[in-house]
């Protein structure tokens, strides 16, 4: 979830991502689509790596 709807150009925000890892261990990767109006990027990855302790 984004911290706002619409932020304006050069504005900040925050994106929260939850997993669920329950039942998981060792390395883990995902990722994470972030649709924007920009027209020379309309959708951005990111990419979440994590290592769950066993």
């Amino acid at each position: 979830m984004a911290s706002s709807g619409r932020l304006n150009p050069g504005e900040k925000g925050k994106i929260i991502a939850k997993i669920d890892i329950k039942g998981r261990k060792g390395f883990m990767s995902k990722n994470l689509q972030v649709f924007t109006n920009d027209p020379g990027r309309p959708v951005i990855t990111l990419n979440i790596n994590a290592f769950i302790p066993q």
